[in-house]
């Protein structure tokens, strides 16, 4: 079966905000998308509020991660903790609110969505990107693995890319 998946990235600001609300759900119908994943850290140009993943959901986001700037509007703790259709970054060191993957039904698939988030010239503090990987996609039942991997050096995406394929 085609399964069609759109992965947005960055969605910025009330200006980024307004074009998903007003185009997404056309372009999910014109292209028949069946799964849509919207990164939304950056919704409040740095963070995101519960009030603006609610905004995503509505404009057609199946699913929303989350990067460095997930903790800069703190009031998103409660949210995390209460909807799994958000996700934060999975390799955050210690107990912090929500979680970093879910498996989701579609299309009579099993996607499987991974927040991670790279630690080079972002967080030396996180956990493995790698390790995190291994420890929550082993042994888990799913027919497709999307990875949302926020990080900023080039050689960290390439080294993630070659050890997820």
């Amino acid at each position: 079966m085609l399964l069609n998946v759109l992965a947005v990235g960055d969605v910025c600001g009330e200006g980024g905000q307004d074009i998903l609300a007003r185009r997404l759900k056309e372009l999910r119908e014109g292209e028949d998308i069946h799964f849509t994943v919207v990164n939304g850290e950056n919704a409040s140009v740095v963070g995101i509020t519960p009030r603006q993943a609610r905004g995503l959901y509505d404009a057609g986001a199946d699913v929303i991660t989350l990067g460095n700037h997930t903790w800069n509007r703190i009031q998103i703790a409660d949210f995390l903790e209460k909807d799994r259709y958000i996700l934060r970054p999975a390799n955050y060191a210690g107990r912090v609110p929500g979680r970093g993957m879910g498996i989701y039904q579609c299309q009579g698939q099993r996607v499987a969505v991974l927040n991670l988030m790279g630690r080079v010239e972002l967080n030396p503090n996180l956990d493995s990107p790698f390790k995190a990987t291994n420890f929550l996609l082993r042994g888990q039942d799913y027919d497709l693995a999307l990875v949302d991997f926020h990080a900023e050096a080039t050689s960290e995406k390439g080294a993630m890319a070659w050890y997820l394929d």
